[in-house]
């Protein structure tokens, strides 16, 4: 199992550093301008295992309490059942649907809507239980080392708005823990000027 999951996590650091440079070039910055921050060597990845029984009473039972990632970016596999999923739009929590169990889902995080000046959102989210269902999920989480600093990347030559400042990746996230759970993206101010 663990041999899988060290796989899993190599082959995934290479699909989410390629979407980083793609999302980079779709705002028309140098494609590397996310990537530069995701350190081979010292990039933080976190792999959770989200494990939701069935529920005999969904209505009054949260399986996740709503917040959005501190992360940079976050890939969810999920295995079997779907529909527990949620984000929120206008004043609703939407549940997703899921096509199969090979579908990858992937999330932007609080550190890359910093890095994005806001132009990229970070999504939240919860997830609920369901009655007869069973739900597991594997997440991946993937940050710029702890110690190392991000903030907006300026394209150049603009005069742009800067929406956030720069923050230390471990700061943000101390930060981020020390104040969920929240009803808000709360924790986002942190990194606001």
């Amino acid at each position: 199992m663990t041999q899988a999951i060290e796989k899993y996590v190599e082959e995934s650091r290479k699909v989410l550093d390629g979407l980083l440079q793609d999302l980079a070039e779709s705002l028309s910055l140098d494609k590397n301008a996310f990537l530069q921050h995701f350190e081979p060597e010292q990039s933080e990845i976190k792999v959770r295992v989200n494990y939701y029984p069935p529920c005999p009473r969904p209505d009054l039972a949260i399986g996740l309490m709503p917040h959005s990632d501190a992360s940079g970016l976050t890939l969810l596999l999920e295995f079997g059942a779907t529909g527990g999923l949620q984000v929120h739009k206008g004043s609703d929590w939407v549940t997703l649907k899921w096509p199969n169990d090979n579908t990858l889902l992937v999330n932007i995080g609080d550190l890359l809507e910093i890095m994005s000046n806001g132009v990229l959102k970070s999504m939240w989210h919860q997830v609920r239980t369901q009655l007869d269902v069973e739900r597991f999920s594997l997440a991946y989480f993937y940050n710029p080392p702890p110690r190392s600093a991000i903030g907006p990347v300026v394209r150049g030559g603009s005069l742009e708005e800067i929406t956030y400042k720069k923050v230390v990746v471990e700061d943000y996230v101390s930060n981020f823990y020390k104040i969920s759970p929240t009803t808000s993206k709360e924790a986002i101010m942190y990194a606001r000027p």
